[in-house]
This record gives structure tokens, C-alpha cells and sequence, in this order.
């Protein structure tokens, strides 16, 4: 009897563990969002002040706290003629697999713009582009609000019906 109840409080666990790993991953695309909010904000107000680069922006972003953003760390901080910022920027991008291709475009649309036309065509372009991560971003938060909660509870049902099948 002692064996069936620990087995049955260990389903039950098991079952709230995999769904808040699931809603976790909800929260995650949150936070990556909001991340990417926060480089391409910084990226538009070192263009607007300063005119700068996009090795002195990828300079200025590397000493930002970014836990999504690793690809950033990844970059190079000198131009080379052998290395194309751009296709690194892109290829770093792409291999991340947790991160949704709609926020991936954004990215990688946003490299596109840097240090390609003046400050003005610069910023307007970061700054649609601006718009569309907020839409995703609160696209995102809408679905970790109402699939998170969803997921955490069919997590503890789901461990609940199977511990009451094992009695």
C-alpha cells in the first residue's frame, strides 16, 4: 500500500513537472522577446546619438546582461575581410533552435539595416521593426498566459488520473 501511494505522489509530481517545463518554454519565448525589444532599442539610440557602427553596436551590446541573446557574445568585434558580420549574425541566429522564426526574421532583418543607409533610414527601419518584435511580444506573453496555465494544470491532472488508475 506504502508503494502504490509514494508511486501514485510521484505521478502526480512527474505530471506538474512536465507541465511547468512546458509553460517554462512559453515564459522563455517572453523573455526573448523582450530581450530583443531591449538590443534593438539600444541599437536605435546608438545610431540616433552617436552615428555608430555596427562593430561599436556590437561592442556596446556585448557588455549588456542578455540570457537569450548568446549569440551576441559570439560576434566579432573588428572588421575582417575574411568574416561577413552580417552572415555571421545570421548563421549565430539561425542555430539557435529554441527561438521562433518570427522573432528569428526580426533579427535578421535587423542586420540588415545596420550601418547600410544613414541615421534617419536607420532608425525608421529599427523602429518597424520595433513595433513588429512588441506585437510579438505581447502575442507571446498572451499565449504563456493562457497556455501556461493550461499546461501546468493538465500536468497535475494528468498525473492525478494516472495515480488514480495505479489505486
Amino acid at each position: 500500500m506504502e508503494l502504490r501511494f509514494l508511486a501514485v505522489i510521484m505521478l502526480i509530481l512527474s505530471g506538474t513537472f512536465c507541465g511547468v517545463i512546458y509553460s517554462e518554454k512559453l515564459k522563455k519565448r517572453v523573455v526573448y522577446c523582450h530581450e530583443a525589444e531591449k538590443l534593438m532599442r539600444h541599437c536605435e539610440v546608438m545610431i540616433r546619438t552617436g552615428g555608430t557602427d555596427i562593430f561599436g553596436i556590437i561592442r556596446a551590446l556585448k557588455t549588456e546582461k542578455f540570457s537569450c541573446l548568446g549569440f551576441i557574445y559570439e560576434l566579432p568585434e573588428e572588421y575582417s575581410a575574411s568574416c561577413s558580420i552580417r552572415e555571421k549574425w545570421r548563421t549565430l541566429l539561425l542555430r539557435d533552435k529554441s527561438v521562433p522564426d518570427e522573432e528569428k526574421a526580426v533579427l535578421a532583418e535587423l542586420v540588415e539595416v545596420l550601418g547600410t543607409t544613414d541615421v534617419q533610414g536607420q532608425v525608421s527601419s529599427i523602429g518597424s521593426q520595433l513595433v513588429r518584435m512588441e506585437e510579438l511580444r505581447e502575442l507571446r506573453r498572451q499565449e504563456y498566459i493562457q497556455k501556461g496555465r493550461l499546461y501546468r494544470s493538465l500536468g497535475v491532472m494528468a498525473g492525478v488520473s494516472v495515480g488514480i488508475i495505479l489505486i
